[in-house]
């Protein structure tokens, strides 16, 4: 594309003004500069100024630095080589690993707000060999190649959809940064960038990079003796961005032999930014479909959010008899509906400039109903889980939220977008139950930020209770998160993560108490006995980031130490009975594959009670964890155990 010696002297003028930051290797840095210096003779103009900074390679975590964009396009970049008149070009001795921005991702964008969008430009980068953070293509070996070749590229059409501006609109730093979060969010999609790039006084062109995940699963199962477990999933099929995956069981130990599940998925429909999800499962005794159509406040602007989730379905439980001496527990079926719907209107008030944080008042509501077409004749009175039931709840929320670019927190080297802000919410309605109808009221408040120097600390207090001449059946909830600064330890990235929770019932005059469980205290132990109103759980988890790469696996190396405690009114929990486990584990996960974490873990359980069921050894499937958000949700009850 030419240019007329007019446009090319404003084009001088203009951007002569403007410093671009680039990161790049030493060894790309090298081959830029002599590029640079060829450039420079030719046209004669000595405009050109290349610059090393003397901390670059300062290897300081959770540190703040300035916002670095780098393009990753050959036949792209040559065309903004021929326009730069100055570049800052910085070449680090050794590349930082963590990069905690601390400024908010749309103030890389503070350069061009308000310009005119003249083009969008979409770079499609294949699954391996590829990366939004690298400029130079890594060499690929034949599985990665053949793992290229047969990849189907994300629609163009998908990604623009994905894009909350367009060409002709006015910048908005806000609509930039968020698009790239949401981006970044679909399970496709690895990484991606958004980059706003200057052509004049009033107009920028917007370049955005997207790299896919190579869309194919494959998960099997077995024990070796009578079970055995397949399926496959493609994320992304012929680049439209469906998921559709198909599984099978069987299990000669069972009545019925097989079984079977399907699961569809659509993101972002017509660009309304609604996903819908259709599920079916039957396995053995569990039977279940359903589906799930939502659309989430996805930007501090998004005025309406909301959901609306059905499914019927049968399962296997293990019911404790709620009288007698010996109160044994023995494995039911139940059978039951479940419909929630919810609807929320949020209006943004203002803009914190110094931080962009976005201060929002929401006011949501919704309706839950669980209806249970097969279960014990007596359990309603005894269990609140088992009881029919329609609750009708109304939120005022009023939150403040931006977002953290980091790495190597619960992921694997890709982008991570971690939430600061906070989040209060009042919570009121009114449950119609089979037993009574009672009014309820709740409160919940969160909060996160980065403190320099010490680490990232969230924490959560929620309070919720129904009434019914007086306070009945409510509960209490405290957590507190922490995880240190990424630190350097040879070749290997240690990193400290710590957990507290603290629950409380209040006014339960049922049989539903608070347990020790996978999901509550202690990974890989369940004991149907050990019940309380309160518990208190702690955990401690080392991670060691490794430099091993293999095929694209990398291994995250983790030792831990779980603790619940769990006991009556009566006394203080901590000097309850204590429960406990530790244990080393490894992870491996490859960023360019859809598949979950692989975990195995070795774990020791030295003071379990009697009829407890535990794994020393654990071969697991996990997906990545997430940060509590700080985002308008649905209204809901607290939950009660």
């Amino acid at each position: 594309m030419k240019f007329s010696n007019k446009i090319l002297f404003k084009y001088k003028i203009d951007i002569s003004l403007r410093r671009i930051l680039v990161v790049c290797t030493a060894k790309q840095c090298h081959v830029l500069k002599q590029f640079l210096l060829i450039g420079f003779i030719l046209i004669s103009q000595p405009f050109v100024s290349i610059a090393q900074t003397k901390n670059a390679g300062k290897k300081d975590s959770l540190q703040q630095v300035k916002p670095n964009e780098s393009f990753y396009d050959r036949n792209f970049s040559s065309r903004w080589i021929r326009e730069l008149k100055n570049v800052i070009i910085v070449s680090p001795k050794n590349e930082v690993v963590d990069s905690f921005n601390i400024q908010s991702p749309s103030n890389i964008y503070d350069i061009t707000e308000g310009h005119t969008i003249t083009r969008i430009r979409i770079i499609r980068l294949k699954p391996f060999g590829t990366s939004v953070t690298e400029s130079v293509p890594r060499k690929v070996k034949w599985l990665g190649k053949a793992g290229n070749a047969v990849h189907v590229s994300t629609s163009e059409l998908i990604i623009r959809n994905a894009l909350m501006f367009s060409e002709g609109e006015k910048i908005n730093s806000t609509r930039l940064a968020y698009s790239e979060r949401y981006l970044r969010s679909l399970r496709f999609v690895d990484d991606a960038r958004v980059t706003a790039i200057p052509i004049s006084d009033d107009e920028a062109e917007v370049v955005v990079v997207v790299q896919d995940i190579f869309p194919y699963s494959v998960d099997f199962g077995t024990n070796f003796s009578s079970r055995v477990n397949y399926g496959i999933t493609n994320h992304n099929i012929i680049g439209l961005g469906f998921q559709l995956s198909a599984g099978a069981f069987m299990d000669t130990g069972k009545d019925h032999l097989m079984g079977y599940e399907a699961k569809l998925r659509l993101q972002n429909i017509g660009h309304s930014f609604i996903s819908l999800q259709a599920d079916y499962l039957d396995k053995y005794e569990n039977q279940r479909y359903g589906f799930t159509l939502r659309r989430d406040f996805y930007t501090p602007a998004t005025k309406y959010a909301g959901h609306l989730i059905f499914y019927n379905a049968r399962t296997p439980v293990r019911y404790l008899e709620p009288t007698g001496e010996s109160r044994s527990i023995i494995p039911i079926s139940i059978r039951y509906r479940h419909l929630d719907a919810w609807l929320g209107r949020s209006i943004q008030i203002d803009k914190n400039q110094s931080t962009k944080q976005h201060r929002n008042i929401t006011v949501s509501f919704g309706v839950q109903q669980m209806y249970f077409t097969d279960k014990p004749d007596d359990a309603a009175e005894h269990y609140y889980k088992f009881q029919d039931r329609t609750t009708y709840l109304t939120s005022f929320t009023y939150s403040q939220q931006a977002f953290y670019k980091a790495n190597l927190i619960y992921n694997f080297g890709r982008t991570e977008d971690i939430p600061y802000g906070y989040q209060l919410s009042i919570v009121s309605g009114k449950e119609v139950n089979e037993i009574y109808n009672r009014p309820y009221l709740g409160v919940n408040y969160s909060s996160g930020y980065f403190i320099p120097k010490f680490g990232y600390l969230s924490g959560a207090i929620s309070y919720g209770s129904f009434f019914r001449k007086g306070p009945d059946q409510g509960i209490i909830n405290l957590e507190l998160n922490y995880f240190t600064n990424l630190y350097v330890l040879g070749r290997f990235r240690p990193r400290t993560f710590i957990n507290g929770q603290y629950t409380r019932q209040l006014h339960n005059p049922l049989n539903d108490r608070l347990v020790i469980d996978n999901e509550h205290g202690i990974p890989g132990f369940r004991n149907d006995s050990v019940l309380g109103h309160q518990r208190f759980n702690l955990s401690f988890e080392q991670n060691f980031f490794t430099p091993w790469n293999l095929y694209e696996f990398r291994f995250v190396l983790y030792a831990f130490a779980y603790f619940s405690w769990l006991g009556d009114y009566d006394k203080p929990v901590i000097i309850s009975p204590l429960y406990s486990s530790f244990g080393i584990g490894v992870r491996i996960r490859n960023n360019r594959l859809v598949f979950s974490t692989l975990q195995i873990q070795f774990a020791y359980f030295p003071n379990i009670p009697k009829n407890s069921r535990f794994n020393y050894i654990t071969f697991s499937q996990e997906t990545v964890l997430q940060p509590r958000d700080f985002m308008p949700k649905a209204p809901e009850v607290v939950p009660l155990y």
